[in-house]
């Protein structure tokens, strides 16, 4: 912001930077976020290994661009994927609303050990949940091989507004929220994680083949008398926050 104000002919630009050897590898192609910009955000997900990482670039309600960087040496490659993401929610949309569409995109990403990339997205039109704006919603779920530079798998579907607020809930981070969560006794915490695992049970009974819920169904009916049977609040806390990461873990 210093420079751009003493040179307005300056455009907002993010680069790369090798902290460890203290070298700039390059600027990052469709990312214009500076610090403390109104409505926007920049979020970074990297491999443990520092080697590949997704970069989001927000917009007011969603995401404006996603696009992976492939890290070697002295500088990066950058393969855009946001524009396939968006484009598949928004054909989603269109097919439940007949009538061209566009939503917001709100994506996940989980690293593999295979130099890939799988993304859920989340997708809608209504985001501020205005009375008369009839609310479409659409889910992506994708692998992208950061080697091939391609998408191996690609699928996009409407849902119903029920369906998005149980995904949402189950590809949230748990102890993020509770983190920033203030509970005045531990029953409420309770009510709040049982709350919460019932979405989360929602979302895997409608991403999960039936055969396959079926068996978590039944895994839940015991997991159930277990919690039941614990001797304190305390407990059954703990217990649901388990579950929960357990459940969350299916939808991937």
């Amino acid at each position: 912001m210093e420079a751009w104000e003493k040179d307005e002919s300056l455009s907002e630009a993010n680069y790369l930077a090798d902290v460890k050897n203290h070298r700039v590898l390059g600027e990052i192609d469709k990312v214009d976020y500076f610090e403390h910009q109104n409505h926007r955000g920049l979020a970074v997900f990297w491999t443990p290994q520092s080697s590949i990482c997704v970069v989001e670039n927000d917009g007011r309600y969603g995401a404006d661009s996603i696009s992976v960087l492939e890290i070697n040496d002295s500088n990066f490659a950058q393969t855009e994927i946001g524009d396939r993401i968006q484009k598949s929610l928004d054909a989603a949309m269109k097919k439940q609303a007949h009538t061209e569409m566009g939503g917001y995109v709100s994506p996940y990403f989980r690293f593999g050990t295979d130099r890939k990339v799988r993304v859920r997205a989340l997708s809608q039109n209504n985001p501020k949940q205005f009375d008369d704006v009839k609310t479409y919603c659409a889910l992506f779920q994708g692998t992208f091989d950061v080697a091939a530079k391609k998408w191996t798998v690609t699928d996009a579907r409407s849902i119903t507004v029920e369906q998005d607020d149980a995904l949402e809930t189950a590809h949230g981070d748990l102890e993020q929220d509770l983190e920033h969560t203030t509970f005045q006794k531990e029953e409420d915490k309770a009510q709040s994680l049982d709350q919460t695992m019932n979405k989360v049970y929602r979302a895997a009974q409608f991403i999960l083949p039936p055969a396959r819920f079926a068996a978590v169904k039944r895994e839940q009916i015991e997991w159930l008398k277990k919690r039941d049977a614990a001797p304190s609040t305390d407990e059954k806390c703990k217990l649901m926050e388990a579950r929960i990461k357990a459940l969350q873990e299916l939808v991937w």
